[in-house]
């Protein structure tokens, strides 16, 4: 039987309607939705999707002017690659959000600040298949364009998108949230509605996405207000590193040789070559790279008893 198009199954092969993340380089990938008589223009020449009907997931295509290779989609692949509508939220913070929120599948989540749709797609994959995503954003053209993909991508049994601000008319749904996550410029007027919106017999997580401290103070204020507990503030600074060998040297050797990374190897009196010793160490490679992104505040709202 035949699989409808969906981030979530897929047949061996690829046929018409696939959405497919297109490698060109490690810096540029292309969302295409393969359809018969279109071709794609990028850096490496043109391809035309007939030539991608047919070939398994993975597999390396020529096009006019070198090689690219067709991707299954994911999560982490479709925020690299997705159409950007405002700032996103990138894997490693989607990753932690996801921890935070004690995500898994069925559980009920309300998102605030849907944007590009970045984490939105990472927790409706979570979830999936018998949990629901209700995601809002006080822009109708976004909302808009992400339902367009949440159908398109197979996601519209597990996910609501609503055109509303949370800090002023609340969530779609009361009472019977798991989580819910807020990346809002004033958490704290949405955060006694985020209260409103998880299980009273379940309880909940509530995770608030702020750039600045100010912010965050006023969340953590607000957080301990709805009762909310267990309030804690992380930032996440990813770092590259790299294994590199290097010599080593003591104060004693230095008197006696000199610098330790000379241009030509050092010799003794007796004209032998001393060799310095070397150990591997870690060090951040690249050199300039991304920091800060943005704080991470975290809570728990206990379940009441009945």
């Amino acid at each position: 039987m035949a699989v409808e198009p969906s981030f979530m199954e897929y047949e061996e092969r690829i046929k018409e309607g696939d959405t497919v993340i297109v490698y060109v380089t490690f810096g540029q990938m292309v969302p295409t939705v393969v359809k018969r008589g279109q071709t794609l223009m990028m850096k490496y020449g043109a391809l035309r999707h007939e030539f991608i009907i047919g070939k398994k997931w993975g597999q390396r295509l020529s096009a006019t002017a070198g090689y690219v290779y067709i991707l299954r989609p994911t999560s982490d692949l479709w925020t690299r690659s997705l159409p950007r509508r405002t700032q996103i939220l990138y894997t490693a913070d989607c990753a932690e959000i996801l921890s935070l929120l004690d995500a898994k599948p069925g559980m009920v989540i309300c998102e605030s600040g849907t944007g590009s749709g970045s984490l939105s797609h990472a927790i409706a994959l979570t979830i999936a298949p018998s949990g629901h995503l209700y995601t809002h954003d006080i822009d109708e053209t976004r909302t808009s364009k992400v339902l367009e993909e949440f159908k398109l991508h197979g996601l519209s049994s597990v996910t609501t998108a609503v055109v509303r601000n949370v800090c002023t008319s609340g969530f779609h749904v009361e009472n019977s949230a798991d989580g819910v996550f807020l990346d809002v410029p004033a958490p704290w007027e949405a955060i006694p509605f985020a209260a409103k919106s998880i299980s009273k017999t379940r309880g909940g997580r509530l995770v608030s996405f702020s750039p600045c401290l100010e912010q965050v103070q006023r969340a953590c204020l607000a957080m301990a207000a709805a009762g909310f507990v267990s309030i804690e503030t992380i930032e996440l600074v990813p770092e590259q590193k790299k294994i590199v060998s290097q010599h080593k040297q003591t104060l004693e050797e230095f008197e006696t040789m000199g610098d330790a990374y000379p241009k030509e190897r050092k010799r003794n009196a007796n004209g032998e070559v001393v060799e310095t010793a070397r150990v591997s160490t870690a060090i951040v490679y690249p050199y300039s790279q991304p920091t800060h992104t943005g704080y991470l505040t975290h809570a728990t709202l206990l379940a009441v008893p009945e």
